[in-house]
């Protein structure tokens, strides 16, 4: 990243042992010596002096949150760090950290399919701490470009998808609904399904922002045009109110049945 680290926010994560990360279990790892080598490896990886937002990744249960946002206060002190931030954290845990080194921004998964996070939202008004949105779209589902696709289209061993419930032949079809009102809504803005999902969930907040994740520049493109689509507050309860009433299939972390 040296070369291009003034055009560019950095943001990666800890908290995580990777050398014990075995089929697909996540190993929480956050005390503080483990915390200190993991940012040294950050930023001796990405080549840089400073870490713009820090994230634990998963909560150590066999870790206090005030022990962890004290390093995290030690790390911005010493300016390897800006901000810091918790990933699928509970509202105890954000609220006992943020006392003692201020929290910048929380992240979960959060989609039109999964809106079960919005019951926090509320607390991060309050502390004023902003939001990150991972999944955005569904792990592509919201994109509307596997609409012919099932699990069965994708690899199996090197496309997790292959193992997701929203992509199941029964899910594909428990959504059709879904995916045909959203197709006539997007169209209705002259968007896309991806821009739609994506303006849907910016113009909930002004805290509020998402990270999809592409493989193709193209969709790449097409996401960054989520944020010129203008819903407005009416526009936005509508589709609430609609998502509330369709059908909607398991997604990969969170059960809608």
């Amino acid at each position: 990243m040296k070369p291009f680290r003034d055009e560019v926010v950095i943001s990666t994560k800890f908290g995580i042992s990777f050398s014990e990360y075995t089929h697909g279990d996540i190993i929480p790892a956050a005390r503080p010596e483990k915390i200190h080598q993991s940012v040294e490896g950050s930023l001796k990886r990405l080549q840089t002096e400073t870490i713009d937002l820090y994230f634990q990744h998963r909560i150590d249960p066999k870790v206090e949150p005030e022990v962890v946002a004290e390093v995290m206060g030690e790390l911005i002190k010493e300016g390897k760090i800006r901000h810091w931030g918790v990933s699928v954290a509970p509202e105890d845990y954000i609220r006992r950290a943020h006392k003692v080194t201020p929290i910048s921004a929380v992240q979960d998964r959060y989609s039109m399919m999964a809106r079960g996070i919005e019951k926090l939202f509320p607390t991060l008004e309050e502390l004023g701490i902003g939001f990150v949105a991972y999944s955005p779209l569904a792990n592509g589902l919201l994109s509307g470009a596997y609409e012919k696709a099932t699990n069965k289209n994708f690899e199996a061993v090197v496309d997790y998808r292959s193992r997701m419930p929203q992509f199941t032949p029964e899910a594909m079809k428990k959504n059709e609904e879904l995916m045909a009102f959203l197709q006539k809504t997007a169209e209705e803005h002259s968007a896309t399904m991806s821009q739609l999902s994506l303006a849907w969930m910016l113009g909930k907040h002004s805290w509020l922002t998402a990270i999809p994740s592409s493989r193709k520049l193209e969709r790449i493109v097409e996401n960054a045009g989520g944020a010129v689509v203008k819903l407005s507050a009416e526009e936005i309860k509508a589709i609430d109110e609609a998502l509330d009433k369709l059908p909607k299939s398991d997604i990969f972390g969170v059960k809608n049945n």
